[in-house]
């Protein structure tokens, strides 16, 4: 009866007429500010009729059904205005008093306008009818100091929100001792003081539960303020300046603690007491420099953490068989540390509240069963990687229990480099677990050595996928897919087996995917025409494949937001001068058509992609001088137009300012050397020109290339000495002159070349295109924090970083050197010129290079003794020119030398012996006065044996081991006199010789007389 009486005579409920006014007062204010608003969709359309109850961002106290009457408690007024620095007025004045007729107002939400101060005398401490008001939220302002005595005063307030606006120095807080949520995140960090004047006063503040300080610069002496907080139970310090060690006893006083985050620091030592901390729920220790043992006491006595995250240090630990304790656990990141030994799967398999589990980048080895999470049935995130180091090994096994059924629905699953199921016996060895995984996100199976056909079942049992990675495996036969559409964003599979043509209806399967890499596979026949149908590629890499016939490159032009198109090393032909037709708009980076039999001219639409900044079409036919249409690409990076049939003068408007790497070589390229290549000084690292028909001088302008680490010239026309400028190019590692016609000597400033002496601001020799979008999908480099209760991840596009690469001449052989080997990779190359004068002493001084080559000069004078202090060096090479005296002993003393040849010189005495001083007799050939025990022509003498170079030297010299051409010549003078004293002797002796002798002498005159007598007449 009452109920149906209750219904017949409903009282109608309406807001306050004063609350309504003062509401219609603010709609007011906010639609005559200059700034505009940030949502388009006004959100004062709504303030409109009678009753404000039914407002939007309004919430009135209309519980009680009889009161006619309601009033204002909430009220949300963020994000409205927007920032605008051309306005006159960017920021705006808050005025309190437009609030004071909501007398029973409870939260205040202003966030993320753009007030700065308030109206003078305005504040909200100068207003009675805030009394009531318990939560405010100022976030994303532009709030200073002053806005702290505005609130002083506030008998109700107990939240108070100021994060993200611009205090700085000194604070008080007096006044505001009812507050149990103080967040002052995001506080002008650069500014604020390291230790906050005031902070004392929070000891007033014992009803807080909840502060919040993160990305601020507190220091250590923040806990020694806060330990009077007896009631606090949430601390955020994350991303400050705490550092050091862990201030343990002051950390043990904050016993109601239920969550601590001090992530993103730089403690190195310490630990927090667990035993102590008995509330403690969440742990965050992620992102410090933490080496050695867990930073945790008490950790085996303990059971109370729901999260613990340690990820992103340097822990040499293992991992404690008493974390089976945990039993209440749903939170475990140790990802990325230096942790050993096995994974206690018996210690995990206690574990069953567990949801998120990451064991990313560690040095974990033995075996661990996946069969142990098989009563996880919250599992969702699990992440395991194996260690790249040798002997680290672990091995990951999801067939030793084949009856075992997962209870849980993973959405994130790595296993990456796991050596998975090594001892399956089936034809595959992909988990068969994942058969019943339906939920799946993300899975990443990379480096396992799986064979088997393509688990085409994974795109079909689980719908959401976006993200799949079976890259460096074994897998086989062709890419067979699910007949229906799927999500996949990212699919990687490259360096398998897999054979066969691409399916016809490729881009109809695939229509979302953005990152498509097949690279490195024996993929074949003609692309399918349906790729122009992934509207959303941004990285296609088909490249290392057999893929053949006519390359349709028009067929890229319905995709506009591709940026990296990678089909280099197939066997793709024809011309390419019909491509990108309509280029506007289009966001390509980086092309790679290299190592294919493409022919024609070089395409001149190229030069309408202006945001090209990888261009690599080296090692096919093309044909022509270079097009003008280049000199358009004024954000180019790589150019590779290496070993084609290109031929002329590089064009004069080329623009080269942004360059970092450049190679010509292998082409018949002429002219002098394009000064057109100045504009890219300061920016080019690589420059190989070598193996064209480039005449004329080295240029002197070469010292302004500051960056430059490799110049290879080789196989040209040049001529002329080398030009002291080229010494003022201080970063080269890697020269290659060889095979020119330079004269001249070799320059003594060459000392003041770094030669692989790398200093800190110089970069490595890598390419990592800028400004291009990197998508990602959880932890890098796979997945971003998703977070334990987050459970939406966005796809990814790795950013891919692309390795360049330099080929140099040494140990008698052509070598490619690239990533981190090129970075360290040193060497001079001046062979086949004609180059005259010593080699200066100074060349000593390149104590870090790997790479000598003189050879096939006219260098004269002796071998330098200070080579021996080039300790790095593995190559040698002085032959065919005119070196004398001996080979300085002191060359034994280096230990990497594998090549050395100093054949057809000058060279004399004994050859120095060491242990790892052998090379072949080749080596020495072309010196007739070398002798040694490597070459047929043995010394005389014996040496005795000795460690000492100098020692030996000593010996082998008073020993007479060597050749003394001085001695030698006297020796030679001494036997022609004593042969003509004895044939004087003779004739003394016997008459009629001397008889003989006197007629021989007279039949000579005559001779003589007669032959000048016939041939003066």
């Amino acid at each position: 009866m009452f109920i149906v009486l209750a219904h017949s005579f409903q009282i109608s409920i309406e807001c306050e007429e004063d609350e309504r006014l003062g509401l219609l007062g603010i709609k007011s204010f906010f639609l005559s500010n200059d700034n505009t608003f940030k949502n388009y969709n006004n959100p004062f359309d709504s303030w409109v009729g009678a009753n404000c109850c039914n407002w939007d961002r309004v919430k009135c106290d209309n519980d009680d059904d009889l009161t006619s009457t309601a009033y204002v408690i909430e009220l949300f007024l963020h994000d409205l205005l927007s920032y605008d620095p051309n306005n006159n007025n960017p920021t705006s004045l808050l005025n309190a008093s437009l609030f004071q007729d909501l007398k029973q107002l409870k939260t205040l939400d202003l966030s993320y306008n753009t007030f700065s101060h308030f109206t003078a005398n305005q504040g909200f401490n100068h207003f009675s009818s805030f009394d009531k008001l318990e939560t405010l939220n100022l976030t994303g302002n532009y709030f200073e100091n002053q806005i702290i005595p505005s609130l002083i005063g506030l008998p109700s307030m107990n939240k108070l929100v100021l994060e993200g606006n611009l205090l700085k120095g000194s604070i008080t807080l007096l006044g505001l001792e009812n507050l149990t949520v103080l967040d002052v995140s995001y506080n002008n960090r650069l500014n604020i003081l390291p230790e906050m004047r005031g902070l004392e006063e929070f000891s007033s503040l014992n009803k807080l539960e909840i502060l919040n300080l993160q990305d601020n610069n507190f220091n250590n002496s923040i806990f020694s303020s806060l330990k009077g907080f007896v009631s606090l139970k949430i601390l955020n310090l994350d991303d400050n300046d705490l550092g050091g060690i862990i201030p343990t006893e002051d950390i043990a006083k904050l016993t109601s603690l239920e969550i601590l985050d001090l992530s993103h620091h730089s403690y190195y030592d310490g630990a927090i007491p667990l035993q102590d901390l008995k509330k403690l729920r969440v742990l965050d220790l992620s992102y410090n420099q933490f080496n050695g043992t867990l930073p945790i006491q008490g950790f085996c006595e303990s059971n109370s953490l729901f999260e613990l995250n340690i990820k992103n240090n340097q822990i040499r630990d293992k991992i404690p068989e008493c974390i089976g304790n945990f039993t209440n656990l749903k939170f475990l990141d140790v990802s990325r540390n230096q942790l050993s030994g096995e994974i206690p799967s018996t210690a995990i398999a206690k574990l069953t509240s567990i949801e998120y589990l990451s064991f990313l980048d560690n040095d974990f080895e033995g075996s661990f069963s996946f069969s142990s999470l098989a009563n996880h049935s919250k599992l969702w995130y699990f992440m395991l990687s194996g260690s790249d180091y040798v002997g680290n090994i672990i091995q990951v096994e999801t067939e030793d229990e084949p009856q075992w059924q997962p209870t849980f629905q993973l959405e994130i699953l790595t296993l990456k480099n796991c050596n998975l199921n090594k001892q399956a016996a089936a034809a595959s060895n992909v988990p068969s677990f994942l058969l019943s995984q339906n939920k799946l996100i993300y899975i990443d199976l990379a480096h396992n050595h799986l064979t088997g056909a393509f688990p085409f079942w994974l795109l079909q049992n689980n719908s959401e996928l976006v993200h799949l990675d079976l890259s460096d495996n074994l897998l086989t036969g062709p890419l067979q897919l699910s007949t229906s559409i799927n999500n996949l964003r990212v699919m990687e599979i490259s360096n398998n087996l897999f054979s066969g043509q691409l399916p016809t209806n490729l881009g109809f399967l695939l229509p979302k995917v953005e990152h498509f890499n097949l690279s490195r596979n024996n993929f074949e026949g003609n692309l399918p025409l349906s790729i122009e149908q992934m509207k959303s590629l941004h990285w296609l890499d088909l490249s290392n494949n057999n893929f053949s016939g006519d390359l349709q490159i028009s067929m890229f032009n319905y995709i506009p937001f591709l940026e990296f198109l990678l089909l280099g090393s197939n066997n793709f032909s024809g011309s390419i001068e019909d491509g990108f037709i309509n280029t506007e708009g289009f966001s390509l980076v980086a092309l790679d058509i290299s190592n294919n039999m493409i022919s024609g001219k070089i395409p001149s639409w190229i030069g309408s992609l202006k945001g090209l900044q990888y261009v690599q079409i080296s090692k096919n036919h093309f044909a022509g001088e270079l097009p003008v249409e280049m000199c358009s690409l004024s954000q180019l990076i790589i150019l590779d137009v290496s070993q084609n049939q290109l031929f002329g003068k590089v064009p004069s408007c080329f623009n080269s300012s942004s360059l970092v790497f450049i190679y010509m070589q292998r082409n018949y390229l002429s002219g002098s050397i394009p000064l057109v290549l100045l504009s890219s000084a300061s920016s080019l690292k690589i420059l190989d020109l070598s193996y064209n028909h480039f005449s004329g001088h080295i240029p002197e302008w070469f010292k302004n290339f500051t960056s430059l680490r490799v110049l290879l010239l080789k196989e040209n026309e040049l001529e002329g000495p080398i030009p002291q400028q080229l010494c003022q190019v201080e970063a080269i590692s890697m020269m290659d002159l060889s095979n020119n016609r330079l004269n001249g000597s070799i320059p003594s400033c060459f000392n003041n070349i770094m030669f692989g002496i790398i200093k800190g601001n110089q970069t490595t020799l890598t390419f990592k295109p800028p400004g291009v979008t990197t998508y990602s999908i959880g932890d890098d480099p796979n997945v971003q924090d998703c977070g334990p209760y987050d459970r939406s991840c966005p796809s990814t596009m790795l950013l891919p970083i692309i390795e360049v690469k330099v080929d140099f001449t040494t140990k008698h052989r052509s070598e490619s050197y690239k990533g981190n080997v090129l970075n360290y990779m040193s060497g001079l190359d001046l062979s086949n010129n004609q180059l005259t004068g010593d080699i200066p002493y100074q060349i000593g001084d390149l104590v870090q290079i790997h790479a000598l080559n003189f050879s096939n000069n006219n260098l004269v004078g002796h071998i330098p003794k200070v080579l021996s202090n080039l300790k790095q060096l593995e190559s040698l090479d002085l032959s065919n020119n005119l070196l004398s005296g001996n080979i300085p002993p002191e060359l034994t003393t280096l230990d990497y030398l594998s090549i050395f040849n100093v054949s057809y010189n000058n060279l004399s005495g004994m050859i120095p012996t060491a242990p790892h001083f052998t090379y072949p007799p080749s080596s020495f050939y072309g010196n007739p006065y070398l002798c040694g025990s490597y070459i047929e022509h043995k010394c005389s003498t014996p040496i005795l044996p000795t460690d000492n170079p100098y020692e030996k030297l000593e010996l082998e010299v008073n020993h007479g081991g060597f050749i003394d051409l001085e001695a030698f010549f006297w020796s030679f003078a001494a036997s022609y006199i004593i042969l003509l004293l004895g044939f004087v002797a003779v004739l003394c002796i016997n008459p009629q010789w001397r008889q003989r002798w006197s007629y021989f002498i007279e039949d000579c005159c005559y001779f003589l007389c007669k032959a000048y007598l016939k041939c003066k007449n």
